[in-house]
């Protein structure tokens, strides 16, 4: 009015308390819409990992088929050729009794190490650890593993730096970490060349490092070399492929950590940490 009072707009009231009735409307309708997004996005998450497990399924089975398949044919062959041979000729079934076991041996590492794998990937993977010796543990390998750096005229050396704490861990099968990653140093370092196997204490853990003199990896599969069936030469089926996905499994289990360095043609280093004992 003329006196400066606020002018009172008659249905103002009423059409406030409506707009704020829409707003909350609104307001549940948006609420509504983001749960049935987020239920959506929940379903094609699960659907998504369904059909990553499937293909796993059938990646595993293919591996199965083709790296079971070898073995067991030789196994078939040398049982049928037992059953042909006399008693007098025991030096010859004895061969082939070795032979029978080695690829029998075989077949079953596939098997444990597919089991393991799984068991990794599924989060149910555990070790058993107790204070062990990380200098002893490395005389081991190098015992275990020298004769194969022999055959194939590589020179294999260890080294532990002094004064080692104990470490907290599950002996067999950090041996086991140990022997796939020299194993495979040796595997790919031509004749001559050298593979170091070396432990020092770096703050709360102790660091083993394999070091090798081979063709190093190219830097595109480097991130990869931790995958399920990666293989250093595409077609190299002198193994599954499973070894270095199942040791960086122990290693995690430990409460460690793994990880690769190499320049192609400057050899690989591989490195992993295992937690010193608590005194």
């Amino acid at each position: 009015g003329e006196d400066g009072a606020a002018e009172v707009i008659p249905g103002a009231t009423e059409l406030s308390n409506v707009d704020i009735g829409r707003e909350i409307v609104d307001l549940m309708l948006v609420e509504d819409l983001a749960h049935r997004v987020a239920l959506a996005v929940d379903r094609a998450r699960l659907y998504e990992q369904a059909q990553a497990a499937v293909r796993a399924r059938d990646e595993v089975l293919g591996v199965v088929s083709h790296d079971l398949r070898n073995p067991l044919n030789t196994i078939q062959i040398a049982v049928s050729l037992l059953h042909d041979l006399t008693h007098e000729r025991r030096e010859e079934n004895q061969r082939w009794l070795e032979i029978v076991t080695r690829s029998a041996r075989q077949m079953s590492t596939l098997i444990d190490d597919l089991l393991d794998v799984t068991s990794i990937e599924a989060g149910g993977f555990s070790v058993q650890t107790a204070e062990c010796r990380a200098d002893a543990l490395v005389r081991e390998a190098g015992d275990l593993l020298g004769p194969l750096a022999r055959s194939k005229d590589v020179l294999l050396e260890s080294s532990v730096a002094e004064g080692l704490p104990p470490v907290r861990m599950d002996g067999p099968q950090i041996l086991r970490v140990i022997s796939n990653l020299v194993g495979n140093a040796i595997k790919f370092t031509p004749a001559g060349g050298r593979v170091l196997l070396h432990a020092e204490r770096a703050e709360r853990d102790v660091v083993f490092a394999v070091v090798d003199t081979g063709p190093g990896i190219p830097p595109e599969q480097l991130a990869h070399v931790f995958d399920r069936f990666w293989q250093a030469r595409p077609g190299d089926r002198r193994g599954a492929g499973l070894g270095l996905t199942i040791g960086r499994g122990i290693v995690e289990a430990h409460g460690g950590r793994i990880w690769a360095e190499s320049r192609e043609g400057e050899g690989a280093t591989f490195r992993f940490t295992v937690p010193v004992a608590e005194r």
